[in-house]
């Protein structure tokens, strides 16, 4: 039941659950204890259940989620993406022609509109205006995720501006290779960011990036992430027993969740996984998480040594349910986050929810994350053999492997719980509510 004094808060975001990923888990974990709480939350999203569907329609037999639905309380609206011609080939050209314009030194006056134009294909959604006209009015507060689609981005921040409505940016901004940086760091993006109510950034990194952008010191808040201390399935022995035996895991495992792909590390932990058992070792290596088809293209092209050692070790599952991802997470004896573009990494927390050592890339935010020595190990993204070096590390030394996993563990129940998160989310919406009149 809501209160007299309840909130109205509209979360627009590219994708939310059934999608796969942490800025999907923070966002429904913050929906939820706000209605615990009393208040309403409406989610303006898009159809899209993976990544590739932003830029081609899904296979024939995966339909989209409905348009409309309540999940858990929350009302979801989702606006369905278009394919223009020619489809996908249009998705990469237009972000080469946004970031070559956005880089060219032409008068503001000349250049935003253009961007803003551009920006109509980040993600397509007919609709998107009428939605917000409808939806705005009814709102007190509105979080807007994921500046890198631009499009939904700076489109609601300016409506929502318009109709005198606080605006909490997330823009989740990637902080690894300067060609992916490039995704939030454009004119029309940096305009969103100035005007934003409040700009959340999950790192000192990211926030130190926002201030060199022009962003107001003073409306930048560093929010940590945060995990269930208690997951709703918690493997028992014999269910981990159960898992290695289905997938064949006869030797220590290392683990990895999340997108197959270069920039999150998943080709190079492939590789690094093969020079271990080149080497001698039996080490298996478990891969969850959406774009399977491209590190499978990947693995065809290693060398035929690789690939020969990699034949009955490597287990791409794709994505897999919470069951499936904590059996995984249980079952392994490293957890390896080897990305480039991580804004923080709330599968790290998982990991160590389990007690289980991490390695990670030093880039982005999982340096602010990790301790060297204390909770994990970081290695330069992109190494090969620095990443099988840290991966054998902790293989070989279990008591040390059982130290960092035991210490990242402590390190979560007592710092990174979705109730502490909305503690901090909670005080960044106060202020900008206060004296405000309630829709």
């Amino acid at each position: 039941m809501t209160r007299p004094d309840s909130l109205h808060v509209l979360f627009v975001t590219p994708s939310f659950v059934p999608f796969i990923g942490g800025a999907q888990a923070f966002q429904l974990a913050m929906a939820q204890r706000l209605l615990a709480d009393g208040h309403q939350v409406t989610v303006l999203t898009s159809t899209a259940r993976s990544a590739p569907d932003f830029w081609q329609p899904p296979p024939a037999d995966s339909p989209p989620p409905p348009l409309r639905e309540t999940r858990q309380g929350v009302q979801i609206q989702r606006l369905a993406i278009a394919y223009p011609r020619p489809a996908p080939l249009l998705f990469g050209l237009a972000r080469r022609v946004s970031h070559r314009l956005a880089g060219l030194p032409l008068p503001a006056a000349i250049q935003l509109p253009l961007l803003t134009g551009l920006a109509r294909l980040m993600p397509p959604l007919p609709g998107l205006k009428q939605a917000l006209d409808a939806l705005l009015p009814q709102v007190d507060l509105v979080q807007i995720t994921d500046a890198s689609w631009d499009g939904l981005f700076t489109v609601t921040a300016r409506m929502a501006r318009d109709r005198g409505k606080p605006v909490v940016a997330v823009p989740l901004m990637h902080l690894g290779d300067p060609a992916v940086t490039a995704h939030f760091t454009m004119p029309h993006q940096r305009q969103a960011y100035w005007q934003a109510q409040a700009l959340v950034a999950l790192s000192r990194q990211e926030a130190r990036a926002f201030i060199q952008l022009g962003a107001e010191q003073g409306r930048i808040h560093v929010l940590a992430m945060g995990v269930e201390p208690r997951p709703a399935f918690q493997p028992r022995p014999q269910d981990v027993a159960s898992f290695r035996r289905e997938h064949g895991l006869t030797g220590p495992v290392v683990a990895f969740l999340g997108a197959n792909t270069y920039d999150k590390g998943a080709f190079t932990l492939v590789q690094a996984v093969a020079r271990l058992n080149i080497g001698g070792e039996n080490v298996h290596l478990v891969m969850a998480g959406p774009q399977a088809d491209g590190l499978r293209r990947f693995v065809a092209g290693l060398p035929a040594e690789s690939q020969a050692v990699l034949a009955d070790r490597l287990h791409i599952l794709g994505p897999v349910d919470e069951r499936t991802k904590q059996l995984l997470l249980a079952s392994c004896q490293v957890f390896a986050l080897p990305s480039q573009v991580d804004t923080f990494g709330i599968v790290l927390l998982e990991a160590w929810l389990h007690g289980k050592p991490v390695v990670a890339a030093a880039a982005g935010g999982l340096p602010e994350l990790v301790q060297p020595g204390e909770t994990g190990l970081l290695v330069p993204f992109g190494q090969e053999e620095a990443l099988a070096a840290a991966l054998g590390t902790l293989l070989r030394d279990q008591e040390q492997a059982q130290r960092l996993g035991g210490a990242g563990r402590q390190q979560v129940l007592a710092r990174f719980t979705w109730d502490r998160t909305y503690a901090q989310l909670r005080a960044i919406y106060d202020p900008l509510l206060a004296g405000t009149p309630r829709s």
